[in-house]
């Protein structure tokens, strides 16, 4: 009798489990297609619980209804990158943001997108895949587009122009050489310029009271793009000094305390540069 009792027990206990995995699964079925790849991590739970049920017959029941699902998940899942990619590149052409490359990984002006279906998200990066600025997004096509214009935007309207950056640049370099013995025209590092950029920026309230809330920021991805205008505009030869930026090596390039990737033009291409300096004379 013991025996019998614990059997039908064990039954009950994979029945009631099943089921509720069954009922999840099946308010997954009112987006077919947009949940498909959550449907495909939902079928493999339940094809562990159908592997361990005590009751054959109903095993083998189980087991037909998920390979029939897994069929037509693997289609659902094949219709949602392909409904997502288009919507996504509508919405950046109608943007006027340029697009490059195929799903998984997208270039999307200056900025990469890396979309991971499996887990739904997308991360968003400065350049190529060069520094992470977002990760976590949701793959709602509107939502990336808004986020990817919303920082394209930011840049355009908080860029320093060229002339002013040159001479904050002129100021900053030279202050390093003077603290550290060097003489004008030797190379310094490109990161350890904006961090001493960064300093001289400040305003006066801050010098007083270096408190947080009176701090200016200037990331380095808006130093990137601005460095990228200063290059176009001509003024790296204006005035006594030239100022030149030195190509980063290879080995230099995947650290962020040696490098500093700067647009070539706004569709994505671009160059790494570890060193600075201001030559008098050409």
């Amino acid at each position: 009798m013991q025996g019998l009792l614990d059997r039908l027990k064990g039954v009950a206990a994979f029945c009631q489990k099943t089921t509720r995995r069954l009922v999840a699964y099946q308010g997954l079925l009112s987006d077919p297609v947009g949940n498909a790849f959550r449907r495909d991590k939902a079928l493999a739970e339940i094809n562990g619980l159908i592997q361990a049920f005590p009751d054959s017959e109903l095993r083998k029941m189980l087991e037909e209804w998920c390979s029939k699902e897994r069929t037509a998940v693997t289609e659902h899942k094949e219709e949602f990158r392909f409904q997502f990619g288009a919507r996504l590149a509508e919405g950046l052409n109608q943007a006027g943001l340029k697009v490059k490359g195929q799903l998984p990984i997208l270039r999307v002006g200056m900025f990469s997108l890396r979309v991971d279906f499996a887990a739904g998200k997308a991360t968003v990066f400065w350049g190529p895949e060069v520094e992470r600025l977002k990760s976590g997004v949701r793959l709602v096509p509107d939502e990336l587009v808004n986020t990817l214009v919303k920082w394209t935007d930011d840049l355009h309207k908080r860029a320093v122009e060229p002339a002013k950056l040159r001479r904050q640049l002129s100021e900053a370099y030279h202050r390093l050489c003077m603290l550290n013995g060097l003489t004008p025209g030797t190379r310094i590092s490109l990161v350890d310029v904006l961090a001493e950029l960064v300093l001289l920026i400040q305003p006066k309230s801050f010098r007083a009271n270096p408190a947080r809330a009176k701090f200016v920021e200037y990331p380095r991805i808006r130093f990137s793009y601005d460095l990228h205008r200063l290059k176009a505009s001509g003024e790296l030869t204006n005035g006594e000094e030239q100022l030149r930026l030195y190509v980063a090596t290879f080995d230099a390039t995947t650290q962020k305390t040696r490098a500093l990737w700067v647009p070539d033009n706004e569709e994505g291409e671009g160059t790494h540069y570890s060193y600075i300096s201001f030559n008098r004379g050409g």
